[in-house]
């Protein structure tokens, strides 16, 4: 993983929902670049996956 990979999954961190245009924009490379190390860090194992942060009282509340 080098420093633009090490940015990339700091971004993702903080918001894994953001468009890959935003990313892209944020870390100064093209969308192209951005989709190929998403890809990348996925088919590595390094990202397993993207996840939704819940607050404590709404894991207790019924999700319809």
């Amino acid at each position: 993983m080098d420093a633009l990979d090490e940015r990339l999954v700091t971004l993702l961190r903080h918001d894994a929902r953001r468009s890959v245009s935003d990313l892209a924009v944020d870390l100064g490379v093209s969308r192209a670049t951005v989709r190929a190390r998403m890809e990348r860090l996925e088919k590595s194992g390094e990202i397993i996956g993207y996840t939704v942060v819940l607050r404590a009282d709404a894991v207790d509340q019924r999700i319809r």
